[in-house]
């Protein structure tokens, strides 16, 4: 026992625990939509009064305060965060699944918890880049236009053909094919609308496709990858324009991913 508190003593990691702010909970809660990321249970009630009386506990993702076993079968893995107090380290969870996190530790029961929190981060990453983007209101309305057109209308739209972009490797078919679908379908027809709105009003198509390309900068210079970055685009312009319409956003997203020179061509 000596030996082990030694050892934590010189680990600079490991802090005394602390106790979450009510505000703190509220960001536990809200980074896993209210559910235990580990087994899918409800984790408070959104008409619950008082965050106290709670079905969920603050985990920590590598204990702070391991035992002799958790410091071998840990040893050398990633730990998140600058400290064992970190946001990145904490993660809220069932109590059940906390209990079994904390006394049953495994290396891939870790590793699959910690991979959960780095991907819940990398998401809350890409929602940050997109917060100080404005969206023009004319894009809700070409989303409306989307939605009404039906199949005789799509029919009798005169389509060009618009080449996709060399901007998607092998292992990315599945993301390329519906990108390319959107493209085929809705292209022209979106960028006609976005030109009679220059035609009829201030509307500056140039000053949106350099927002929407600055958002997609952001959200590349993190570690997501495209399908993540479509989907976080894709979402944005849905909870901006109160659209629920998924592929209507998704027509919008293909268009920008087409036209504003976003994710960068692959060199042969």
């Amino acid at each position: 026992m000596m030996e082990q508190k030694q050892e934590l003593s010189v680990d600079s990691y490991l802090q005394e625990r602390k106790d979450p702010t009510d505000a703190e909970l509220r960001l536990f809660l809200l980074e896993v939509d209210n559910h235990c990321p580990l087994c899918g249970k409800e984790l408070q009630s959104r008409t619950q009064k008082k965050l106290r009386e709670k079905k969920f506990q603050i985990a920590h993702i590598y204990p702070n305060k391991p035992t002799k076993e958790q410091l071998e079968v840990l040893n050398r893995l990633e730990r998140l965060g600058d400290n064992s107090e970190s946001f990145e380290n904490r993660i809220a969870l069932c109590k059940d699944c906390h209990g079994t996190q904390d006394y049953h530790t495994t290396s891939e029961e870790y590793t699959h918890l910690a991979n959960i929190k780095k991907a819940l981060l990398l998401k809350s990453t890409l929602h940050d880049s997109t917060l100080t983007l404005g969206l023009e209101t004319e894009i809700e309305e070409i989303i409306k236009k989307i939605v009404a057109l039906n199949e005789n209308e799509l029919a009798d739209l005169n389509y060009l053909a618009v080449p996709l972009a060399n901007k998607f490797y092998p292992n990315e078919v599945l993301l390329k094919i519906k990108v390319n679908g959107y493209v085929t379908i809705y292209f022209t027809y979106i960028h006609e609308l976005f030109r009679n709105l220059e035609r009829t009003s201030n509307f500056d198509f140039e000053v949106l496709s350099m927002q929407i390309r600055a958002a997609f900068q952001k959200m590349d210079n993190t570690d997501a990858n495209k399908n993540e970055i479509f989907e976080a685009m894709s979402s944005w312009i849905g909870r901006k324009t109160l659209n629920t319409c998924r592929s209507a956003c998704e027509a919008i997203t293909s268009f920008f991913v087409q036209n504003c020179e976003v994710f960068h061509e692959i060199s042969e």
